[in-house]
């Protein structure tokens, strides 16, 4: 998939791009400082692992080339990311996965994180493409990079043959839903998990959906 450059005034450009292996540090550092909240909750005490986790199981995916996940350059650097998945995608050995969390957080610390994360896994259909990890690096946020990768993410799908993309938010992220609603997504449904609230502190999501025509 080429570059798909987004001009957002005339002295910087946006361009997203499919992700590369030099780029994951860069990724798994956004990515944490954009939902660190969910890795304080997942980890614990051991929070300062996140990135390390994250990098190494993005890693597991360079053998088939990170696919599905791109990134955003601004200035020179990675800006964002976003993650489309298939239903047809394989997913990364859950044991390779299981085995980077133990090394990294120990059995009861890696046995929570999988746990919790598995609060927050969610199903698309055949003919979607499922959006996630969208996330921008708090320097350069407000400046059109999260309308930038939610774009190719349409271009992409396109270039699937899907006829849908779909998403997850939580109820609260009020800004994230306004600027999916922007985009052209509606609101489907409001799912919620009385234990997620317990342990997550976020027990609402909204799932969103933009049909491709």
């Amino acid at each position: 998939m080429g570059e798909n450059p987004s001009r957002e005034d005339s002295t910087s450009v946006i361009r997203v791009r499919p992700a590369r292996e030099a780029d994951i540090a860069a990724v798994a550092a956004i990515l944490v400082e954009g939902f660190r909240s969910k890795f304080e909750a997942a980890f614990d005490e051991r929070v300062d692992r996140a990135e390390s986790v994250v990098a190494r199981t993005l890693a597991l995916g360079a053998s088939r080339g990170l696919a599905g996940l791109f990134v955003a350059e601004l200035e020179g650097r990675v800006a964002g990311t976003v993650a489309l998945r298939r239903q047809s995608d394989p997913d990364v050995p859950e044991w390779d996965s299981a085995g980077i969390l133990f090394s990294e957080l120990g059995l009861w610390g890696g046995l929570r994180a999988m746990f919790y994360f598995s609060l927050l896994d969610q199903p698309c259909g055949r003919q979607e493409v499922y959006v996630s990890d969208v996330a921008v690096a708090a320097p350069l946020r407000r400046r059109g990079v999260g309308q930038a990768l939610l774009h190719h993410a349409e271009k992409v799908a396109r270039t699937w043959s899907k006829s849908a993309l779909v998403l997850d938010v939580t109820a609260q992220n009020e800004a994230a839903r306004q600027l999916y609603r922007r985009l052209g997504y509606t609101e489907q449904r409001l799912r919620r998990s009385l234990l997620a609230r317990w342990l997550l502190k976020e027990g609402e999501w909204v799932r969103m959906r933009k049909d491709l025509t």
